[in-house]
């Protein structure tokens, strides 16, 4: 109820501005108060040139020389014909003698083009403009002139000495002779309709800026306030009443020219926004050519350059042009335009035809009248007032509209962000026992790291993974072959060095209900957290297991490479040592290797290493630890062995690998023999080295008794 008044209100008080300033414009006239009386000035002569000046004063106006002057008659004192090329005339005229009595007699002129003195009884009473300067400049605005007259005016004859090299010259518009106090009331008269129109025309600027302002989109409500502001200063700008309280008319001469001839840049800007391609293509040339105009033209007066004044017809006769290409353009988007638009162009058309007119009367092709353009002006304002209104109406409906959605929107919003309340209370629990699932996750996978191998890992998820997923209830289990398949929550894999992944451990269901103990998207966060976590930990486990089997593993033969050997052989020389047990130490060497590298190649010779620990591997005990010494060179520690026991062995090996023949991609190589040198530690006071340095005498004694054959010491 009090949003609807308060809309109400606006709707009021916006109509009742409008109403009063319309009742103002019409009923102005019924409190203006009349001139006491006027009087015309007549009898008007004119002559070409300029007086002969003695003292200063001319000669034209003396009693001698005015007697015998050859002046002519003419209706008005405006724009004498045969003018030639003057820039000079002289005016004269006789004062009324009607016994009229004035307290302070002044006489009116409307406008002088361009610069006058004014002289009674051989005295100077009046200058407008500097006629020692009229070659530097000449142009000093149009105002209107106010000059006083003596006492004894009455019958008197008034001379007028104007110059200008403008097209018109002369007094243009009223010449009378009246009361001064009556002149200010005479102007208001005059003057008070456009003031008026005016000030409505400003207020109309600044409720279609406001619509402007709301449709950032949608330019035509600017352009309709740009054209408004420009007929209000237009219009103040030429208003005889403004010269009361600014008199400057050359500066209100270049508000005249740049408000002017900004009008139909505006008006071709908004018919554009409105047009189809080609109307718009023809209003934004238009639209281009004023705008130069205006740009240069008031550039070249401000620099002195050119005169303002002549500028004016040039431009009437361009605007004239442009004034008719409009409203054709602007009849032919007819079947376009909406009701808005369709008033707007009907407005400017009579404002337009209002504009011809007023062009034809200033360039003298129609008769002086006192034409008032602020009719027009009042017509296109009124036009924008009611467009405004009926918009502000529309508004105030929608807007109305949109503050009962929004009543309704905020009633559902209040009982969603009720509703959403508890969720996120809710949610804040789940939270916190996702935290808490979350450090123990942390804390499992922190101990998980450090695991020596994954049998210690999966013993350990095996026993402790299950507390991570309480409430609900879980067993971790290595394999699923005998668990229904339906059960498996999830499985946690482990990546391969080749890049594979296998299935390291199952997370089964004990109690399948326990699993909606938590939302179902938080316990699918949580199991993939679970597996992405240690899914990484296992991984790491795996792979520094292969870079500990690969850095005690000899690439070529999988046997233990040198680097073993040593650490192994010390070990088990320390233990026999210490539990005074057996312990033997082979070495065997392929008999003439490089030569059968050098026959068969680097490929064939590794084949035949290969294939030598593959039998190592096959002959020996799992206790026992051949490796690779280096080269064609292998070495067996066998803990626990007499030397008895040690002799057997090699002699068996030695046997096979000489009656073994060896086949490389489908080519028989022959056969291969081995020497092999055994030491066997039996005084427990020996290190690692002696032993092996006598291991590999009795290999050299081998060599040297005709290789292929076992040869032993006893320590």
């Amino acid at each position: 109820m009090i949003k609807d008044l308060i809309t109400h209100y606006h709707n009021v008080t916006v109509t009742r501005y409008f109403l009063l300033l319309s009742l103002l414009i019409l009923m102005f006239p019924a409190f203006a108060v009349h001139e006491r009386g006027s009087e015309e000035v007549s009898g008007w002569q004119y002559r070409w040139g300029d007086s002969p000046f003695i003292d200063g004063m001319p000669q034209w106006i003396s009693p001698p020389q005015n007697a015998n002057a050859k002046w002519t008659d003419i209706n008005s004192p405006v724009k004498p014909p045969n003018r030639d090329k003057h820039n000079t005339v002289w005016f004269k005229g006789e004062l009324p003698d009607s016994g009229h009595q004035y307290l302070n007699p002044v006489l009116y002129i409307t406008s002088i083009d361009l610069m006058a003195e004014v002289y009674i009884d051989s005295k100077k009473i009046y200058q407008f403009g500097n006629f020692d300067q009229k070659d530097k400049k000449s142009f000093y605005g149009w105002p209107w002139h106010s000059i006083s007259l003596p006492a004894d005016y009455a019958g008197k004859t008034i001379y007028f000495r104007v110059f200008s090299n403008y097209r018109d010259i002369g007094l243009w518009g009223e010449v009378k002779l009246l009361e001064q106090s009556s002149l200010l009331f005479y102007i208001l008269k005059n003057a008070y309709f456009e003031v008026l129109v005016a000030l409505f025309s400003l207020f109309v600027t600044i409720i279609t800026f406001a619509f402007s302002m709301m449709q950032k989109n949608d330019h035509h409500f600017l352009y309709l306030s740009a054209f408004s502001l420009t007929s209000a200063v237009m219009l103040l700008s030429e208003n005889q009443a403004v010269q009361f309280v600014f008199n400057y008319p050359l500066f209100r001469v270049y508000l005249l020219a740049i408000s002017y001839y900004a009008l139909p840049v505006i008006i071709c800007l908004l018919l554009s926004s409105w047009s189809t391609a080609w109307q718009k293509n023809w209003l934004k040339k238009i639209a281009y050519f004023h705008s130069s105009y205006l740009i240069i033209v008031i550039s070249l007066a401000m620099l002195g350059v050119i005169e303002l004044a002549p500028t004016f017809p040039v431009f009437d006769a361009l605007f004239a042009i442009s004034i008719i290409l409009i409203i054709g353009l602007g009849l032919s988007m007819r079947p376009l335009l909406g009701s808005d638009q369709y008033f707007v162009m009907w407005s400017f058309t009579v404002y337009g035809i209002f504009l011809l007119l007023d062009m034809g009367i200033a360039n003298s092709v129609l008769p002086w009248i006192n034409l008032d353009i602020s009719i027009a002006a009042l017509i296109f304002s009124l036009v924008l007032m009611l467009i405004s209104l009926r918009h502000y109406s529309h508004v105030q409906k929608a807007l109305k509209e949109l503050n009962d959605h929004l009543e309704i929107k905020v009633s559902e919003r209040t009982a969603s962000l009720h509703a959403y309340a508890e969720a996120e209370q809710e949610r804040a629990e789940q939270l916190h026992r996702l935290n808490m699932l979350g450090a123990k996750l942390e804390e499992l996978n922190s101990q998980l790291q450090a695991c020596h191998d994954l049998n210690e890992a999966r013993k350990m998820l095996v026993s402790k993974l299950p507390e991570v997923f309480l409430p609900v209830e879980v067993k971790v289990i290595a394999s699923n072959e005998n668990e229904p398949f339906n059960l498996v929550l999830a499985q946690i894999e482990l990546q391969e060095v080749d890049g594979s992944y296998s299935v390291f451990v199952y997370i089964m269901l004990t109690n399948a209900s326990s699993k909606f103990l938590i939302p179902r998207e938080n316990l699918d966060d949580l199991i993939s957290r679970v597996k992405l976590r240690l899914g990484v930990t296992l991984s790491s486990i795996k792979l520094r297991e292969e870079l500990q089997r690969f850095s005690f593993e000899d690439a070529l033969t999988g046997l233990r490479n040198r680097r073993y050997f040593d650490e192994a052989l010390y070990r088990e020389t320390q233990l026999s040592n210490r539990q005074q047990d057996s312990l033997s130490l082979l070495i065997c060497d392929i008999d003439h290797f490089k030569r059968f590298n050098d026959e068969y190649g680097h490929e064939a010779g590794d084949y035949v290493l290969k294939t030598l620990a593959h039998l190592m591997h096959e002959f020996f005990r799992e206790t026992d630890i051949p490796c690779r010494y280096g080269g064609e060179e292998f070495v067996v520690i066998m803990p626990n062995a007499t030397l008895a026991n040690a002799v057997d062995k090699a002699e068996a090996l030695r046997n096979t690998i000489a009656k073994k023949s060896i086949e490389f991609n489908g080519d028989d190589l022959g056969h291969i023999t081995i020497s092999i040198g055994i030491a066997n530690l039996s005084l427990h006071s020996l290190n690692s080295e002696q032993l092996l340095t006598e291991a590999d005498k009795a290999l050299y004694k081998a060599k040297q008794l005709g290789r292929n054959r076992v040869e032993s010491v006893q320590l």
